[in-house]
């Protein structure tokens, strides 16, 4: 049997493992959507779906400074659907409901709740509205 040495099977397994990196796909980007809808008293939406989940609500309205509703998952419920809760004005409850059943695509919809101001539906792209 052959003698082996050391350092040339260490050296053999460092080139081994770099030529195995190099081949190795980059990652993937990131998955962000973006879900635009308009609440009946004239506040539009813009609901941000990152990486799998739904992280926040921008609210903007003529005449308004924009809000923010950061969305925590809250749970999933008998239909199958994620839904995610935060607050807007530091005073009332926001849900958003993933009618997709947690597979956002563009073309997707969710339902957004805002107490007191009801029920509003939007749909998801790959863009921002303007």
């Amino acid at each position: 049997m052959k003698n082996l040495n050391p350092a040339g099977i260490a050296a053999f397994l460092a080139l081994s493992c770099l030529n195995l990196s190099v081949n190795v796909p980059a990652s993937v980007a990131t998955q962000q959507l973006f879900c635009n809808g308009r609440m009946q008293n004239g506040w539009s939406y813009q609901a941000e779906f990152v990486d799998g989940r739904f992280t926040r609500i921008r609210w903007t309205r003529s005449g308004q400074p924009p809000q923010v509703s950061p969305l925590t998952f809250k749970r999933t419920n008998d239909k199958g659907q994620p839904i995610y809760r935060g607050g807007l004005f530091a005073a009332v409850t926001v849900t958003l409901v993933d009618l997709s059943k947690g597979e956002v695509a563009p073309g997707s919809q969710v339902s957004v709740n805002v107490e007191e101001w009801g029920w509003s539906r939007a749909t998801c792209g790959v863009s921002p509205a303007r």
